[in-house]
């Protein structure tokens, strides 16, 4: 198999962690980037002489890696372990099935001795909390603090939202990439958002265990008209196209499919307890095409890859930012033909709980409306109206029409920074809708605090193509102190720019200043000073320069950002 050079690089960095003595460690890539591909090379990487270990939780997964791995390393023996079939004693290399090895007293697990398994490789890792993989971890003592066993577990978000405190099993997540990152180098398919919003209420719903009760959800969203809003939805966006919808229970996934129906299309319900058979074959139909529309609950979240999926239909309300990642990423594989992916959030009313959906994903205003925009394009002309003007309220964007009206008609805000920037960091930090910071620094980059799966604070040089990682901070008030520390080592020319107190910030505007707002039909407050008018960018010293680009885009062919 041929790997990417991010593939080659996160390897490297798993060799170059264990070296420097983290045995438990975390990778985090999306969706459809090959995170089987890099753990079926790591036999050959490692030169491995004694055996390894995959566990995952679900049948396709255990197959998937079972034949990369053979394919990966046809040398060595490949075995499974799973409910009806047992690896042979003698495999290398064993897949196992971690509710078989898993529960209570399992006689598979105490007949597998621990000592030749020296590599244990997790899929879907942020499932390693669970009892049932911390007995298996433990029957291989990868959980002592002199354990010279190498675990490696792999997972589809480096978010923490899910509260899955997966610091108890990993100590450090040595390679990870956003799902931007991805889309903006080609290896995943960009992501077009649409918003469908209903009357259907969910403020009485309960939250369990950080998402909605599922019986108490199906009750709510399962009616008529909700189900062919999502029909409606898919004819007015994405008609003709294959399309995965996600549903709530089994009885949500057979409605929607019959609306899907009735309005004269096909579709299929798949669920994870239906007849193996019937459900093969209705998969099998849609990636052969004779099947539009496949509905499905809890069961093609993880391990199901057609890359020919041009539309995604959320018809399950979730609080879960790994849910919705899981979801969405069942369409952002790229194929030939496919230019994109359409992800439709279906929005219900809610006053108690805060709803994922594709802006808060990634970063935007909870409320935006993409409108079929791209949301990584949409993404980067807030981050560029960010950089030229800081202490703009993101907020007030609603939609991509929003931006160039907040820029002319509510252009000038006073600075209001965050609390915590004002009380940790002697810097103009910008805080981001999904909780990260962001400094503009010089030649289009930035210094970025982000928390992690680990609830631990990343501090990360983002240039436009590549990224840096500087530290990994226990608290935000140590990240700040390293990050305005970073700022003053390397980037001592923006310091007189970004400061919080600097003394030019406070005195009166310039007439150019004035006149350069006038000509962009901005009206200049009463009081305006030099730093409510000077864009924040090292790249945009010059106010008339600064706004120029804000309006119309950069010169080197960039989005229009009243366009966008």
């Amino acid at each position: 198999m041929t790997l990417r050079p991010y593939q080659r690089e996160c390897l490297e960095a798993i060799r170059a962690a264990y070296h420097a003595g983290a045995r438990r460690q975390l990778v985090a890539l999306p969706t459809g980037t090959g995170k089987t591909m890099i753990f079926a090379e790591l036999p050959a990487y490692f030169r491995m002489k004694n055996r390894m270990l995959v566990l995952a939780h679900r049948e396709e997964l255990i197959d998937q890696a079972a034949e990369k791995i053979a394919r990966a390393n046809p040398a060595l023996s490949v075995g499974i372990e799973k409910a009806g079939t047992s690896a042979p004693p003698d495999a290398r290399v064993v897949i196992a099935s971690v509710q078989t090895l898993g529960r209570r007293a399992s006689s598979r697990l105490l007949r597998m001795d621990p000592e030749p398994f020296r590599l244990i490789v997790i899929d879907e890792a942020h499932h390693a909390v669970a009892p049932s993989y911390l007995r298996v971890l433990e029957h291989f003592g990868v959980m002592a603090d002199d354990s010279i066993k190498l675990v490696v577990g792999f997972t589809a978000t480096p978010v923490r939202g899910d509260k899955a405190g997966l610091e108890r099993v990993f100590q450090k997540i040595v390679y990870s990439r956003s799902i931007i990152e991805m889309i903006r180098r080609g290896y995943l398919c960009p992501i077009l958002g649409y918003r469908v919003e209903t009357k259907v209420d969910l403020s009485q719903v309960r939250t369990q265990m950080g998402d909605f009760s599922e019986q108490e959800l199906a009750r709510t969203v399962n009616e008529a008209p909700r189900n062919a809003a999502l029909v409606k939805a898919y004819q007015q966006i994405a008609s003709g196209t294959r399309a995965l919808v996600f549903c709530v229970d089994v009885q949500h996934t057979r409605d929607v499919a019959r609306a899907f129906e009735a309005a004269g299309l096909t579709a299929r319900p798949v669920w994870g307890e239906m007849p193996t058979e019937e459900r093969a074959n209705a998969i099998t139909a849609f990636r052969d095409g004779r099947v539009s529309v496949l509905t499905n609950c809890n069961v093609l979240t993880e391990g199901f890859d057609e890359p020919k999926i041009e539309c995604v239909l959320l018809g399950r309300p979730t609080q879960s930012p790994l849910l919705y990642t899981q979801m969405i990423g069942r369409g952002t594989r790229t194929a030939p033909g496919k230019k994109a992916v359409k992800v439709v959030d279906v929005v219900d009313n809610t006053s108690r709980h805060r709803l994922m959906a594709l802006p808060r994903l990634f970063g935007l205003p909870e409320r935006f409306d993409l409108k079929g925009k791209s949301v990584t394009s949409i993404r980067a002309n807030i981050e560029r109206l960010a950089r030229i003007y800081p202490f703009l309220n993101l907020e007030r964007m609603l939609s991509p029409d929003d931006i160039d009206l907040v820029i002319r008609r509510v252009a000038l805000i006073k600075p209001e920074l965050a609390e915590e920037v004002r009380r940790h960091s002697e810097f103009v930090w910008i805080r981001m809708p999904d909780d990260s910071y962001r400094l503009p620094l010089e030649k289009g980059q930035w210094l970025l605090i982000e928390p992690n799966l680990l609830d631990r604070y990343e501090v990360r040089i983002l240039g436009r193509y590549d990224m840096e990682q500087i530290s990994e901070e226990f608290d935000l008030a140590n990240a700040f102190g390293v990050a305005d520390a970073t700022v003053r080592e390397r980037f001592k020319d923006v310091v007189p720019l970004l400061g919080q107190h600097l003394r030019w910030r406070r005195q009166p505007a310039t007439s150019k200043q004035i006149e350069t707002l006038k000509g962009l039909c901005v009206t200049p407050p009463e009081g305006l000073t030099k730093g409510d008018a000077q864009p924040g960018a090292p790249d945009h010293r010059n106010s008339a320069l600064g706004y120029s680009c804000l309006i119309s885009g950069p010169s080197n062919g960039g989005h229009n950002l009243s366009a966008a």
